[in-house]
């Protein structure tokens, strides 16, 4: 472990130039056929290069992450909890994050949710491929997780959503909060099917989000939506039969979740570097200017900045609940010398 770990940390500082370095350690729900991890690709943005693991089990991630503390400058952690209950340690109930965190003290931690950047990449595969996907019929197979939140989604845009899962009292009832939650505005409903099968009749694209493999075969596709080209996504990795994989009548997507991740990541890094710097209040004595950081409810009159101690961009002046005055007359002395001091263009 520790020689695979050292070069995939070599790798990415080879790689990184000036960017800032970065380790993955990711976890699952999955079953290992063996081993304690497995590698991720290295990725680069133009912000970060950054390498990783998979990892079944909180030891696993706990000595990986002081393997490779203070070697990067951040430690990208998924916080989501889906370590399997079989590979629970003694003392923790699959809680990687907690674990990391006590263990880690030089890198910089930040965190994202793995099954999140899936369904953005779902979704954004759709918007592309139909574009519009109101009004269309989607089956969404495997209702967990990942399933019941492209659901939402896609409801969401306006499409007719049908979810199976073999748990039909959980099925329905997840149904039924998601139908609670998503927007009364939102005309299209999801709805709970009894089968594959059943929910597979007239859709325009299936989405198989399922922890099975070779569940969904030929049969269950026979009365697909045949206006136009059916989309087929394999989110599961293998929940679609040989029969219709090779049989060439369908074209079959996986989700590669590489893009949004490297987005993902260059975001978390620009968000903690705000809260983790520039995050604040300040008043600059003798002209009665009070700036005030992004992300903090401002007060009435204080001018939101986007770098507090040397501004370059004026945001507007805080009403004192959230928004922003439209009235700023009164505020244009201190908005024109704050221009002067920092050379901020109108």
């Amino acid at each position: 472990m520790q020689k695979k770990v050292e070069r995939i940390v070599k790798n990415v500082k080879a790689r990184a130039g000036r960017r800032p370095t970065g380790f993955v350690i990711g976890n699952t729900s999955g079953l290992f056929e063996r081993g304690r991890y497995y590698e991720t690709p290295l990725r680069e943005t133009h912000t970060l290069v950054y390498g990783g693991v998979i990892v079944r089990d909180v030891s696993t991630a706990v000595r990986i992450a002081r393997m490779v503390d203070g070697k990067v400058d951040y430690i990208i952690l998924d916080s989501e909890k889906k370590v399997e209950k079989l590979y629970y340690g003694r003392n923790d109930v699959g809680n990687i994050e907690r674990h990391v965190r006590q263990a880690v003290g030089k890198s910089t931690i930040v965190t994202y949710k793995g099954n999140d950047l899936t369904v953005e990449a779902i979704d954004f595969l759709l918007g592309q491929i139909p574009g519009d996907v109101g009004g269309k019929n989607i089956a969404v197979i495997g209702f967990g997780n990942i399933g019941a939140k492209i659901a939402l989604k896609l409801v969401e845009r306006g499409a007719y959503v049908r979810g199976y899962r073999r748990d039909q009292k959980k099925l329905k009832t997840i149904v039924a909060g998601l139908n609670l939650i998503k927007s009364e505005h939102t005309i299209s409903p999801i709805s709970a099917a009894k089968s594959i099968k059943d929910a597979c009749k007239g859709a325009n694209a299936v989405i198989a989000a399922a922890d099975s493999r070779g569940i969904i075969g030929g049969e269950h596709l026979k009365e697909l939506d045949r206006s136009a080209a059916p989309i087929l996504i394999d989110v599961g990795k293998g929940c679609f039969r040989s029969d219709v994989t090779k049989g060439g009548q369908y074209v079959v997507y996986r989700i590669d979740v590489s893009m949004v991740q490297k987005h993902n990541f260059s975001a978390l890094l620009e968000t903690a570097a705000h809260y983790g710097k520039s995050l604040g209040r300040r008043s600059i004595k003798g002209h009665n200017i009070r700036l005030v950081s992004l992300g903090l409810l401002g007060g009435y009159g204080e001018i939101i900045v986007d770098d507090i101690r040397k501004p370059r961009a004026i945001i507007g002046i805080a009403d004192g609940r959230g928004s922003l005055l439209k009235n700023t007359k009164k505020f244009l002395p201190q908005l024109k010398k704050l221009r002067s001091m920092y050379g901020i263009r109108a």
